[in-house]
């Protein structure tokens, strides 16, 4: 790294706010750490600004491949772009920023990042939540000194392993200062066994260093949405087809006539309506990638990792120099391998395993292969899936999928194995663990209900529907603020939101909610209502408590419709027995 190219990146707005840092600390470390934290902070920025991605599988310029995403309030209408970060992050201090994955959360930070170290905007640090999934979480302890602090103690030896001050006192002394922002990168990726306290633990030191600021990216439907002084900011993905347009010619800055290729395809009729999945800059990158083998768009989210899936798996080209294609290491037959892959996929994601050593990784590939009873070596099949497919990527001595969803996509498949009763448990179980403080499953289960359509309208919605009626307390008890009820509207938003993947039982809802109403108004949560969407969710909760047993018999003729459907196919099958 040469001194020029740091240079470029050191601004006075830097030293000015190294400057004031040092105003809370002894003369004597000023010269060692300023040269220290600008060391740290150009050197994470010009890592930032290079980066691979699926297309790119060596190192690109962020700048040359970033697409500026649409940005919007939930309680405000119209979408903006930033203009002005600066601006930005003074009008709201604090930020939630959400959005699906695959939305670009990561990306934006890192830009941001870059941009506060070139215009010397604070001095940033970066971290990931799920770093504090190594950590050992003891219970919550009410009131603790702030070097008791788990989110403190995170930074404190983050900071320190850089070499940035001398002890905790003196980084304590230096986030005093407020010329800290800090970006917290998947709050969702968090253990659901410690998440309680590290919440807690992140508000008491956002309470303690006010002065900073403070970026936290998370899916929806989780805690984030909630926090104390924080302005939820939605990601909205590429708006239109301008956008979707500048953001092809971006990723295929070195092969123009590709892109303009694939936007011609994207022009025909037949793919407007495939264009609100595209707005999804992930999977307009599986797309892209993809497109030489499965040129048309697919219909289902599931499709498009199958596709990207068989493009890599059969078509991946790994030259040498004299152009030999180098073999799978494990020579296993795509059957064999998928399933070692599905059930890899399916423990590390419910064991929450986002990022994984490879003791971890080997602890579970060997439980898989022996119950399999598949004789392959672990390193190779490790090797396969970075270099052969390139699906997992090594960072340091950590691995992890290439992205969430793609982890999220493969523990889907691995329900095809189950037995029919082994389904319906996990369906149950899945419901369970999706209407409690722990779920965060929305986008595994939209997988699910488009590889399993049946077993999910059978088995899922059920069990979803019986987990609204045991929640009764969380909808209709009295909360102690409004962020309480906030929680119980977006809980129900999601709720809904899962029914909505099955578009006949999307229908049965609508037409129930139409002709059936309340007569005993709960004043709290009626009263709670804020604006129009939140009375008309309010009045749907109710609708439900008080016709409980009506809807269930909806739901029950629902699902003997769904079983005598098959019957005629059952009967075609074994016509000639």
């Amino acid at each position: 790294m040469n001194t020029a190219s740091k240079e470029k990146f050191i601004s006075e707005s830097t030293k000015f706010a190294l400057a004031k840092i040092f105003n809370y600390l002894d003369p004597k470390v000023r010269q060692v750490l300023e040269n220290q934290i600008i060391e740290y902070t150009v050197n994470n920025a010009l890592n930032f600004s290079l980066i691979k991605t699926i297309l790119h599988k060596d190192n690109v310029n962020l700048a040359q491949i970033y697409q500026p995403l649409t940005i919007k309030h939930k309680t405000n209408d119209g979408t903006f772009l930033i203009d002005d970060f600066k601006k930005f992050i003074e009008n709201h201090k604090n930020i939630s920023l959400i959005a699906s994955g695959g939305s670009g959360k990561t990306t934006f930070i890192k830009n941001f990042y870059i941009k506060c170290v070139k215009e010397g905007y604070k001095i940033p640090v970066i971290f990931n939540f799920r770093e504090f999934n190594q950590f050992q979480i003891k219970k919550i302890i009410k009131d603790k000194d702030i070097t008791e602090n788990y989110v403190f103690i995170a930074f404190t030896q983050h900071l320190l392993f850089n070499k940035i001050g001398i002890d905790s006192k003196t980084i304590e002394k230096m986030f005093d200062s407020g010329e800290f922002i800090f970006f917290l990168d998947g709050y969702d990726e968090l253990d659901n066994k410690i998440k309680t306290s590290i919440t807690k633990d992140f508000q008491d030191f956002v309470t303690r260093f006010n002065n900073n600021r403070f970026i936290i990216t998370t899916r929806p439907y989780t805690s984030a949405n909630y926090l104390d002084n924080f302005s939820n900011i939605y990601l909205s993905g590429l708006e239109d087809f301008e956008q979707i347009t500048s953001f092809i010619h971006k990723q295929l800055y070195n092969n123009p006539s590709f892109a303009e290729s694939i936007i011609a395809t994207l022009k025909q009729k037949s793919s407007k309506k495939y264009l609100e999945i595209l707005s999804n800059p992930l999977f307009l990158i599986l797309f892209i990638n993809a497109y030489e083998s499965y040129p048309n768009i697919p219909p289902k989210k599931t499709q498009f990792y199958w596709q990207v899936f068989d493009a890599l798996f059969e078509k991946h080209e790994t030259f040498s120099k004299t152009g030999y294609r180098r073999p799978k290491l494990t020579n296993l037959d795509r059957e064999k391998f998928e399933k070692i892959l599905h059930t890899f996929s399916f423990i590390s994601y419910f064991d929450e395993l986002f990022i994984f050593s490879e003791s971890q990784y080997e602890a579970i590939i060997r439980k898989v292969l022996t119950n399999y009873k598949y004789r392959v070596n672990p390193k190779n099949f490790l090797e396969d899936l970075k270099v052969s497919i390139s699906i997992l990527v090594e960072d340091g001595k950590l691995l992890s999928f290439i992205h969430r969803s793609i982890q999220e996509y493969f523990a889907a498949k691995y329900v095809d194995i189950l037995s029919e009763d082994d389904k319906a448990d996990f369906m149950l179980q899945l419901a369970k663990e999706q209407n409690s403080i722990k779920g965060n499953h929305t986008f595994l289960i939209e997988l699910i209900s488009e590889l399993y359509p049946y077993e999910f309208k059978k088995y899922y919605i059920k069990a979803h529907i019986e987990e609204f009626y045991d929640n009764k307390e969380f909808y209709l008890t009295e909360h102690d603020n409004l962020s309480g009820y906030d929680k119980v509207f977006d809980g129900f938003e999601n709720f809904k939101t899962i029914l909505s993947f099955s578009k006949e039982f999307q229908k049965l809802y609508i037409d129930f909610m139409k002709t059936n109403s309340f007569t005993n108004e709960n004043i709290n949560i009626i009263v709670s209502s804020r604006n129009h969407q939140q009375l008309k969710l309010a009045q749907e909760i109710l609708t439900l408590y008080e016709n409980k047993e009506l809807f269930y018999l909806k739901m029950s003729s629902f699902i003997k419709d769904l079983d005598e459907s098959n019957k005629p196919i059952l009967k075609f099958a074994f016509r000639g027995i």
